[in-house]
């Protein structure tokens, strides 16, 4: 009997010592409420910030569910933190068959859900709905209709013609045209920015003109030259010329600074050409006018191609004169013209 009351009095100490502890608890911790998708929670809890406090009741958010209150927030007695679950809906885009899943707060209005949708895609679109449905919260897997937004530059092309240019030409004989350049059409490019919806385009405005390319223009030369027949000849002589040429003319001798030989070489006098060096004998470059080629020289008179020098390359010639005193008053004379006679 001693016994039985011992053991009563230790489980009414027990009792006592446990009602003591949990009203200790309750009297340290913190009374909050969580409402957690609709569900009210009353909880006490001695945790310090909310994060603390739903890792504690096991609570979870997902990417796109909200709290009202940030999660490292101290927790205070009797705070309410609120949580929102985020559900999928559809996004249909331009009609297109295929749906596209995204995750959407219940309270939010067709306008902040495609404004955020927009802001994933990454690609710089805009998207438009039905303005009717602009407050509208849809509800789970309810499809929302969009349609693409955009504007693009195109770009549309036009030739630019080219300009035909008449050039007087003192190669060509009076009258003769000959074509000396071909034209090349232009290109110009006008730049539209345009407007697409749903993919279609729907606006445009004309924003500049581009000029690709540069046309190039044609070119005539007109011949101003002396006409094939007109006399050229101080003696009277009525002399045809095939064509007419711009020459760099220089003089020589028969000087040793001129030839390298002297008096008494048996080479002395005579021309590449096996000609003797004279008045009317002249140098050139035979790539340009062949040997024994007979032609007017301006200032110089008739001359024939006997000869060719180190220094006479292309469109050069080296008159032949008797005398130092002669070469000097020549020296070295540019643009000069020669005509290349026609029976030669």
């Amino acid at each position: 009997m001693k016994k039985i009351k011992q053991t009563v009095a230790d489980v009414l100490m027990a009792l006592t010592l446990f009602f003591m502890g949990a009203e200790a608890y309750q009297g340290a911790s913190l009374g909050v409420f969580v409402m957690d998708n609709g569900q009210l929670l009353n909880v006490h809890t001695l945790q310090e910030t909310v994060a603390d406090l739903l890792e504690e009741l096991g609570i979870e958010l997902e990417d796109r569910d909200s709290i009202s209150t940030p999660l490292n927030a101290q927790i205070h007695r009797g705070m309410v933190v609120e949580i929102e679950r985020a559900y999928p809906i559809f996004i249909r885009i331009n009609g297109q068959a295929d749906l596209i899943p995204f995750y959407t707060l219940p309270s939010k209005p067709v306008v902040s859900i495609v404004a955020d949708f927009s802001a994933e895609q990454g690609e710089y679109e805009t998207f438009i709905f039905d303005p009717t449905i602009a407050r509208h919260r849809p509800n789970r897997w309810e499809i929302i209709y969009v349609e693409t937004i955009q504007w693009q530059f195109r770009y549309e092309y036009d030739y630019l013609a080219y300009e035909r240019i008449y050039e007087e030409s003192i190669f060509l004989p009076e009258g003769v045209e000959e074509l000396y350049q071909e034209g090349q059409y232009g290109t110009l490019r006008h730049v539209y920015h345009v407007e697409y919806i749903g993919g279609q385009e729907v606006h445009r405005i004309h924003a500049r003109n581009e000029v690709v390319e540069y046309p190039t223009p044609e070119i005539i030369h007109v011949g101003v030259g002396i006409p094939i027949g007109t006399r050229i000849s101080a003696c009277g002589e009525v002399f045809r010329y095939s064509r007419m040429m711009l020459v760099e003319s220089t003089a020589y001798t028969l000087s040793y600074s001129c030839t390298g030989r002297r008096p008494g070489d048996p080479f002395f006098g005579v021309t590449a050409s096996g000609m003797m060096a004279q008045v009317g004998v002249i140098a050139v470059d035979t790539n340009v006018i062949p040997f024994h080629t007979r032609m007017y020289v301006e200032g110089y008179g008739f001359a024939v191609a006997g000869d060719r020098g180190g220094a006479i390359r292309g469109y050069k010639i080296d008159v032949f004169f008797d005398t130092m005193a002669e070469a000097l008053s020549w020296g070295r004379r540019h643009n000069v013209r020669v005509w290349i006679l026609e029976d030669y």
